[in-house]
């Protein structure tokens, strides 16, 4: 091969690397969240009740406490960019630290709002896919997992799921939990750093909404609720803190 053409060769590969366009930078400044971004979601929810009085925003920081008001009503936040904010394609990334009491789960995560519209896992691409970045609950001791799942929910041949486990003991620190997607698949990363792919998962192309979340239950797969709950929201150790969340859209390489 000439040289010259093997110049030219290498610069074209590189011109069709794909660039990236920053669409959602939010670092929690003031003492409100925003609300052209973020909706507060409320209402009962499983064995808890979504509520504002969960939420805080304080120096710089989101703060979801999942706490036990003395009627015995277990606090939740539920927060989403529903109808407000969404991605198709791209990749987003928080940094986060938690620490969690089993009965409750966490998560970062984004979703569609035409989920399992076809009725078929095939239709993922045009449906869109439920992208847990982060998720864990108080059995998990500060480990998380990374989940996927397409298809309509409760079909018995149709519903998917692709996961990993992170088993470091990483949840009382700050760290930075992210994913990237397109046609080819997903790509999880942990500060920066690619920690799991999966191309089983149809690359959806569908929608995205962002959504910082807990959540609660007396007895299920995150755990059993202490029968006193968690203890007003002064006293809670149930904690999910937010630094920032950002998002870029895929911009497509020129042809």
């Amino acid at each position: 091969m000439k040289p010259l053409l093997a110049l030219f060769l290498g610069a074209s590969a590189l011109a069709a690397e794909p660039t990236f366009k920053l669409v959602l930078d939010d670092n929690f400044d003031g003492t409100e969240l925003n609300a052209k971004t973020w909706n507060i979601e409320v209402g009962k929810r499983r064995e808890s009740l979504n509520s504002p009085k969960a939420i805080d925003v304080k120096d710089g920081v989101l703060k979801i406490t999942t706490w036990t008001d003395v009627d015995g009503t277990t606090c939740c936040g539920f927060l989403t960019t529903r109808k407000k904010f969404a991605l198709t394609q791209g990749k987003t990334e928080a940094r986060c630290r938690f620490s969690v009491q089993p009965g409750t789960q966490i998560a970062f995560w984004a979703q569609s709002p035409t989920y399992g519209k076809s009725g078929t896992a095939a239709g993922a691409v045009t449906d869109g896919v439920e992208i847990d970045i982060l998720e864990t609950t108080g059995l998990k001791k500060g480990s998380y997992q990374s989940v996927l799942h397409w298809g309509p929910y409760k079909h018995p041949t149709e519903k998917k799921a692709s996961s990993t486990q992170h088993p470091a003991n990483v949840g009382g620190e700050w760290h930075d939990y992210g994913v990237e997607w397109d046609d080819t698949g997903y790509r999880f990363t942990f500060d920066g750093k690619v920690v799991w792919t999966d191309a089983k998962c149809p690359g959806t192309k569908a929608a995205e909404f962002l959504m910082l979340t807990s959540e609660s239950n007396l007895k299920g797969w995150n755990g059993e609720r202490p029968k006193e709950g968690y203890g007003l929201k002064a006293d809670s150790k149930n904690t999910f803190e937010v630094d920032w969340v950002k998002a870029w859209e895929r911009v497509p390489a020129a042809k």
